[in-house]
């Protein structure tokens, strides 16, 4: 055992990096069911956008003149 603390700290990281975490994964299934679950609101969100961006050019030349 080390008499120097940072010593001793710095070991006991070096040796807590080294041995492998234990995490909570997310299964394939599910990380695929959000990804499609991402995209599908993110496509909505798309076409709502586009959509209120084309209803809002005018339809003929004549309604430019009203703004």
């Amino acid at each position: 055992m080390h008499t120097c603390p940072l010593l001793r700290l710095s070991t006991e990281s070096r040796s807590a990096a080294a041995k492998p975490r234990v995490d909570a994964r997310i299964s394939d299934s599910t990380r695929r069911w959000l990804a499609m679950l991402l995209v599908s609101v993110a496509g909505l969100l798309g076409w709502r956008a586009l959509r209120d961006v084309l209803n809002a050019i005018p339809d003929s030349n004549d309604d430019f003149g009203l703004y």
